[in-house]
């Protein structure tokens, strides 16, 4: 009976694909705005020296997140389980990163929280294909997956096969790029909430959006939100989620790209080691990374409310 549904989705889906025209296809909820052309810009920015250097530094940025980020969520976790307390930044509904919905994010918000999830999946991506070009693996496809049609829920760029026969260092660097260029974006985005051209500071836009929570008061009003200046407003949203995307996107998780570098890494350390790895020991070693990380990640957001 499954088999059956699943079946008639699919021919749904790819009836209705037929129909749309050449940049637009859906899939489970979701609307892609897609191409398959390639540009002769970016390819020429893939050749230029430094590219290479470029996603080294990657590769150390991201294994120093990857380090420093099961720290610091190891350290959230720990402390939201002492709590006896649960808050507003320990509901489930306010892990959703869709303005309205989460208390954190009201509507008003909502320009500021759309062009920080843009950009966020934009930079991310765009790093992938830029190492992905730099060593003349096609890129097949690229666009912006949409949800409901609407709210961005991603960019996401689909690499030839040929990546799959590419060097590890290549593969290293492709993972690891995306996680790069987000911390960039929020080192910079937060650089202008210290500036003079900010409106409000740093704190100023923490007290506004999450400050309520810690002191029992109420969500953001408009006015509130308004209060703080676009500037400020687009600057903290840059600055927050692109850090929580970089952060996110280094763990260990298997599916993420610190999952990916984490199981690259071994491979390689037990080639260079002379070691025998067998697959179901690289497996047991990624996903139990990824089950320790999925696990602290959800005691840090939910500490009080879970019953232990």
């Amino acid at each position: 009976m499954i088999a059956s549904l699943r079946a008639r989705l699919d021919a749904a889906e790819e009836s209705a694909n037929d129909a749309l025209p050449g940049p637009l296809k859906v899939g489970f909820l979701t609307l892609y705005l897609f191409s398959t052309a390639s540009a002769d810009w970016f390819d020429a920015l893939a050749r230029r020296r430094g590219v290479g250097r470029w996603a080294d530094a990657g590769i150390a940025v991201l294994v120093g997140l990857q380090v420093g980020g099961m720290a610091l969520v190891a350290g959230a976790a720990w402390q939201a389980l002492g709590r006896t307390r649960a808050t507003a930044l320990n509901d489930p509904v306010n892990a959703v990163a869709l303005p309205g919905v989460n208390e954190f994010m009201p509507l008003a918000a909502a320009p500021y929280v759309v062009a920080g999830l843009v950009v966020a999946t934009v930079v991310h991506e765009a790093g992938h294909a830029l190492v992905c070009r730099r060593a003349n693996v096609a890129v097949t496809e690229w666009g912006v997956a949409l949800l409901f049609g609407l709210l961005p829920l991603a960019a996401y760029v689909l690499p030839d096969d040929a990546i799959e026969n590419a060097p590890v260092r290549t593969k290293l660097r492709m993972y690891a790029v995306g996680v790069f260029h987000n911390l960039l974006v929020a080192v910079v985005a937060l650089a202008l909430l210290f500036s003079p051209l900010s409106a409000g500071s740093p704190l100023d836009a923490y007290l506004t959006y999450f400050g309520w929570a810690l002191t029992g008061g109420s969500p953001p009003t408009a006015a509130a939100v308004a209060e703080i200046g676009v500037l400020t407003n687009l600057a903290f949203w840059l600055a927050l989620l692109n850090a929580n995307f970089a952060l996110l996107n280094a763990l260990p998780v298997s599916v993420f790209d610190g999952g990916r570098v984490l199981a690259l890494a071994l491979r390689a350390s037990a080639d260079r080691l002379g070691i025998a790895l067998s697959p179901l020991a690289e497996s047991a070693v990624v996903h139990g990374a990824s089950l320790l990380a999925v696990a602290l990640v959800v005691a840090a957001l939910l500490g009080p409310a879970l019953p232990v």
